[in-house]
C-alpha cells in the first residue's frame, strides 16, 4: 500500500521540490514530479540551476510526446494521470491542488503544504482526509518544527 508523506510550512514548493528531487537521486531512487506546466518550467530551471556537485539528472515528458521509458531517474510530468505510463519510479510529487488519481501507483506520495497560504492549507487538510477516509498510512512533518 501507498505511504503518504506530508509536508506543512514549506517556505518554497518549488525549492522544495528540488531537495526531495536531489533526495532521490542521490538515493537512486526514482521520483515522478507532476506539476502545471509553468511550476515544472521552474523546477527545472532550478534543477538546471543547483550547485555544480549537485546537478540532478531528470527527463521533461511533456504532454505532447509520446511516452517511453525515461533514462533518468527523476522525471517531470505534466499530466498526473499519464504517470503510471512511465518506467515505475517508488515515489510521485504532485503539486497539483488535487489527489492525482495514479496515486496508488507508487510506493510513497510526497504532498507539500505552504508556510503561508490559506488555500493551500485548505486544499492539503482535504487532500489528508482523502487519504485518510481511505485508509492510507500518513506521516506528517512540520517543517517550522524540524531542518531537514
Amino acid at each position: 500500500m501507498t505511504d503518504v508523506l506530508f509536508y506543512f510550512n514549506v517556505p518554497s514548493k518549488l525549492h522544495f521540490a528540488c531537495r526531495l528531487a536531489r533526495k532521490a537521486f542521490t538515493q537512486g531512487s526514482g521520483l515522478v514530479i507532476t506539476a502545471p506546466v509553468e511550476q515544472l518550467q521552474d523546477i527545472d530551471g532550478l534543477l538546471w540551476n543547483m550547485a555544480p556537485s549537485d546537478f540532478i539528472a531528470h527527463d521533461w515528458l511533456r504532454a505532447d510526446a509520446a511516452l517511453q521509458a525515461a533514462a533518468g531517474p527523476i522525471q517531470l510530468l505534466e499530466s498526473p494521470e499519464a504517470a503510471p505510463l512511465v518506467a515505475k519510479p517508488q515515489a510521485l510529487l504532485s503539486l497539483w491542488p488535487e489527489v492525482p488519481s495514479c496515486f496508488s501507483h507508487f510506493e510513497q506520495v510526497y504532498e507539500m503544504v505552504a508556510a503561508a497560504d490559506d488555500a493551500d492549507r485548505q486544499m492539503g487538510r482535504q487532500r489528508w482526509r482523502y487519504y485518510q477516509q481511505r485508509g492510507y498510512r500518513i506521516e506528517g512533518h512540520d517543517l517550522a518544527q524540524t531542518s531537514l
